[in-house]
């Protein structure tokens, strides 16, 4: 099991070699292994002149920028690649809004997984992107490239963030070819409810049971909280266990209800602790 079709969404010079680092730490133990390099040229967003009238002189800025951009980007991934052997391709692609991650959606279609970078606040070409339409709207796994951290050597211990909800379910199947190839895999789930299951020691045990089936070293854990915020438990339980890679279900809750009280989908996304693979 591996991933064969790989999307590199790379939306600036800056965080290009980490992302086509992160593709080729994947794609490096897979054999016909395919990476995509994309850039997506997004919708300019154009007002009105004094006079009621689009400043033509707007778009025309908007796509020079672009250009000059892809054209940059598309010569750093040909020289990143060309040190390997992985069948690669770079191609550019327009978004009908004006964020760029919204354009990799019908591309995704094709793929296995898209690995994107984490959104930089010193990088103003990924600072102002949405990252949502990734994880809502591709229907693939993503794995995003965190700005702050180096990219591991290899991806050897993971940390599956589980609550019992279908987005966590669906991101440790999705994660499966990356999991098989770790040397350890710890099931963390923040607070659970008791089972009513008398067969179940530990919440999480049948996940922990049916990805062993595939030949997956894991093990089921549950933490409490004490008040605590679950992402600062979950945190905690990355550092201490070294973990290269995070796993989590995007969005158990509403986007809404993230927004108003806050949730770990969020607070991952703003500050990731290491390599982190969401799915929903």
């Amino acid at each position: 099991m591996a991933f064969r079709t790989i999307i590199a969404f790379i939306r600036s010079e800056r965080e290009a070699k980490k992302v086509i680092g992160a593709a080729r730490l994947i794609a490096s133990s897979s054999e016909r292994t395919h990476i995509i390099g994309l850039y997506t040229i997004p919708s300019p967003i154009v007002y009105a002149d004094p006079t009621g009238f689009a400043d033509t002189t707007l778009f025309e800025a908007h796509e020079q920028r672009h250009k000059e951009n892809s054209e940059a980007i598309s010569a750093l991934f040909g020289a990143e690649m060309s040190t390997g052997t992985i069948s690669h391709e770079f191609r550019i692609v327009r978004s009908e809004s004006s964020s760029p991650s919204a354009g990799v959606t019908q591309s995704a279609l094709r793929a296995d997984i898209i690995i994107a970078g984490q959104p930089d606040p010193d990088d103003p070409d990924s600072v102002n992107d949405v990252t949502d339409p990734l994880v809502m709207e591709s229907g693939r796994p993503v794995l995003f490239v965190p700005y702050k951290t180096k990219l591991p050597e290899k991806i050897d211990r993971v940390v599956v963030a589980f609550n019992g909800k279908r987005e966590a379910s669906r991101a440790a199947f999705d994660s499966l070819p990356l999991l098989l190839k770790a040397e350890s895999v710890d099931i963390v789930w923040v607070d659970p409810k008791k089972s009513n299951d008398p067969n179940v020691d530990i919440p999480g045990t049948p996940l922990s049971d049916a990805l062993r089936r595939h030949g997956v070293n894991v093990h089921p854990h549950t933490i409490n909280s004490n008040s605590e915020s679950a992402d600062k438990v979950l945190r905690r339980w990355i550092a201490d266990n070294n973990a290269s890679l995070f796993v989590m279900g995007a969005y158990s809750q509403s986007r809404l209800k993230e927004w108003v009280f806050g949730g770990v989908t969020s607070s991952i996304m703003a500050d990731m602790p290491c390599l982190t693979l969401m799915s929903r």
